[in-house]
């Protein structure tokens, strides 16, 4: 509404500091409410244990399943100390500036509803951009208020499908158990496998020629016919690249599926709406050329953003109005 009232009269109505203050404001207020939310729903669960099946058939066109994805995106860090063209370079030098993490993450986390909606979720924060709860309690919360914790006799039939960051698996192991079903996503699968490819390669025709025997068993699931063909077939320039290569497949056997047989019954094999998602909530926004924040400033604008991309920004607003 102030670039609105700007564009119109040519005049500004709040400065950069007081837009900045309110979103910091709401976000913490939103912070605040979904706390309260999430303790609420899991007391009323008695904090149950969330039961999924342990086995599920994921290539059966009509059974059902509970879609989850997740994925991070990372922005640049604003520094701590921002330091003056003007101030002497002796000065500079001689500063000691604390070590600190160069990029600012955020883990971001879509799940589709009972109504077969999709609902983005987030870490709730405090005051300096940590988390108020950690993610893993927000997503067990919202599983539980949509279908219940399940039972042995009626288990949840979560599908996870996600990259191969190993802080994802963790958390839906804390949440689920170490029996949640989780699928490589094929994209990542094949950039990876491309990447080790490009290193260990002689060249580009021999790049080409392991791409046509790797990929195409990958994307029926033969996983054990690719590491053979790897181990006796491959003649790598780098060694190193290839056990590397062999380590990554061997490491997610379990989670590479026959994505061909899965697409043929119409299901997904993909993360391409996790990959939009984390986009939208945080990248269009945040990854401009120049830019750099704050933790609490990025987590802060990812929090408003999933308020709207969850149809509850006019909500948010007029409840806004309605307390002032």
């Amino acid at each position: 509404m102030e670039k609105l009232i700007e564009r119109i009269s040519g005049k500004r109505c709040l400065s950069d500091q007081r837009i900045w203050q309110a979103v910091t404001e709401t976000a913490i207020a939103i912070s605040q409410t979904l706390a309260d939310e999430v303790r609420q729903i899991l007391q009323a669960s008695e904090d149950r244990a969330v039961t999924v099946a342990p086995k599920i058939d994921i290539y059966a066109s009509k059974q059902p399943e509970i879609l989850l994805f997740e994925d991070g995106i990372q922005v640049k860090r604003q520094k701590s100390d921002r330091v003056s063209p003007a101030r002497d370079s002796e000065e500079l030098t001689t500063d000691v500036q604390p070590p600190q993490r160069k990029r600012v993450n955020t883990d971001v986390v879509i799940l589709r509803t009972a109504d077969g909606k999709f609902e983005y979720l987030t870490a709730p924060i405090q005051e300096d951009g940590s988390p108020l709860l950690p993610l893993e309690t927000v997503i067990k919360a919202k599983v539980t208020q949509e279908y219940g914790t399940g039972t042995v006799d009626v288990p949840l039939n979560i599908v996870s499908i996600v990259d191969g960051a190993r802080s994802i698996r963790r958390r839906l192991e804390a949440v689920f158990g170490p029996e949640v079903t989780v699928i490589l996503d094929w994209y990542h699968l094949c950039k990876k496998v491309r990447s080790f490819m490009g290193t260990l390669a002689q060249d580009k025709e021999h790049k080409r020629l392991y791409l046509r025997e790797v990929l195409p068993r990958l994307w029926c699931g033969q996983v054990a016919q690719v590491l053979e063909y790897l181990e006796t077939q491959v003649q790598a320039r780098s060694p190193d690249a290839l056990e590397e290569l062999l380590t990554y497949l061997r490491k997610h056997q379990t989670e590479i599926i026959d994505y061909r047989r899965r697409q043929q019954a119409g299901k997904t094999i993909g993360s391409g709406r996790m990959e939009k998602g984390v986009d939208l909530v945080v990248g269009h926004r945040q990854k401009k050329k120049g830019m750099s924040w704050s933790q609490a400033g990025s987590h802060a604008l990812a929090l408003l953003k999933t308020e709207e991309l969850n149809s509850r920004w006019e909500r948010l607003w007029f409840d806004e109005s309605n307390a002032a």
